[in-house]
């Protein structure tokens, strides 16, 4: 088991434990379009890409046909409808297909028909991209939604991925899009939902999305909260203890580390409840460290370390409340519950009562603040503690404690 940190994993390097989450899918793809949801980090492209590669594994027998767009960067409309047009091409063979394709593909079907060997070069990119400057989304729709319904030709279930869409629909507010957030991710969110309808009651094809930001609570602040309820939703949960430990000890073992059994239970309490990331970043610290037999007092000072040094993607947790909090008020009161939350779990509303009331942000507010970061992937409502919020993993807990100098 390779220790990949800040990538999706599959294979051999994707947890036996967390098999049943591609099963899943599998199941849910045949008959619904899905949205994958869970915190970054948590695993939820490793899910889609250990689905692609076990059905690319099984060849002709596969019943699927995956089409996988990776959409961080992408900033406007027109720069995501290429993306799909492209890809949507490569479904078809142009030569059992050419016919059908010609009158498809329109002023398009020069550029594929003489340069079906380029499909998916830099060249063929840019004769695509002149062919279709001028399409407004209206255009788009006209020459996307043919390629989307000829899917019935192939005899196989297509399923479209959109990895990061909720982030490219928030990139939407950048100023590179004409049309703005709320107009530009109504018109695309609406126009998709109109092709799930279409097919709901068909295995012809069907979409997947996913992405570092919760994409229902994205859809909510365009006001279109109910634009995916339509959908199936797949949830990567965090780890349960026995699977820390199976991916520590995986870890450990390919690395020849050995660890003592009090370091090895020390870091299982450290990473379960949290994504696998966590236990990749501490086992990377572990490798850094460059010993081999790591015993409980040994661990203690190379896990104090890691918090400081900054090595690692947990940084993120700290650049993203400037990103995605609104209001200056907001980021205030999200850094002191952070930072009081990192001493004791508390009640909701006593932590407002107590921490928070005097800045004067209203409750109902502070309940957003308090979604938002359960849903990013920062808190929890621990049934265990009465529904106290506390952090969701300790070795985040412990990270952000010193980030605000209380550890």
């Amino acid at each position: 088991m390779e220790n990949i940190t800040g990538s999706a994993v599959v294979a051999g390097n994707y947890l036996d434990t967390r098999k049943f989450l591609v099963d899943e899918l599998r199941k849910l793809v045949l008959r619904h379009s899905v949205v994958v949801e869970a915190p970054r980090r948590f695993g939820k492209t490793s899910v889609i890409k250990e689905f692609v590669r076990q059905e690319h594994e099984k060849g002709d027998e596969s019943r699927f046909q995956i089409l996988f767009l990776e959409l961080e960067g992408v900033e406007t409309l027109d720069q995501f409808c290429l993306k799909l047009y492209q890809q949507l091409i490569t479904l078809y063979d142009v030569k059992r297909y050419g016919e059908w394709l010609k009158t498809v593909l329109s002023s398009s079907w020069n550029a594929v028909a003489s340069r079906v060997p380029s499909i998916g070069l830099p060249e063929f990119e840019l004769e695509l991209r002149e062919i279709t400057r001028d399409f407004d989304f209206t255009t788009w729709k006209e020459r996307l939604s043919p390629l989307i319904a000829g899917s019935n030709r192939l005899g196989k279930d297509v399923v479209i991925v959109f990895d990061e869409f909720p982030d490219m629909l928030q990139n939407f507010a950048g100023g590179a899009e004409p049309l703005g957030f709320v107009k530009a991710t109504d018109v695309l969110t609406a126009w998709l939902r109109s092709i799930r309808q279409e097919y709901q009651d068909s295995a012809q094809c069907h979409f997947v999305f996913c992405g570092s930001v919760n994409l229902r609570k994205t859809l909510e602040e365009a006001g279109l909260g109910k634009r995916m309820n339509d959908t199936e939703t797949l949830r990567v949960p965090p780890m349960l203890i026995d699977e820390a430990r199976a991916l520590l000890q995986g870890l450990a073992t390919s690395y020849n580390i050995m660890l003592e059994p009090a370091a090895l239970e020390f870091m299982v309490a450290k990473t379960a409840n949290g994504p696998p990331y966590y236990g990749q970043v501490l086992i990377k610290a572990v490798r850094d460290s460059r010993r081999c037999e790591i015993y409980f007092q040994l661990l203690q000072g190379i896990y104090d370390n890691m918090l400081r040094n900054g090595d690692h993607d947990l940084n993120h947790f700290d650049s993203r409340l400037n990103t995605y909090i609104p209001s200056q008020q907001e980021l205030e009161s999200t850094r002191a519950i952070l930072r009081t939350l990192c001493n004791d779990d508390w009640h909701e509303r006593e932590l407002y009562d107590v921490v928070i009331a005097d800045s004067r942000l209203a409750y109902a507010t502070y309940q957003k603040v308090v979604d938002r970061l359960i849903y990013e992937g920062y808190l929890k409502r621990d049934v265990d503690s009465a529904g106290k919020l506390s952090f969701l993993s300790p070795l985040l807990r412990d990270w952000w404690a010193c980030k605000a100098g209380v550890r």
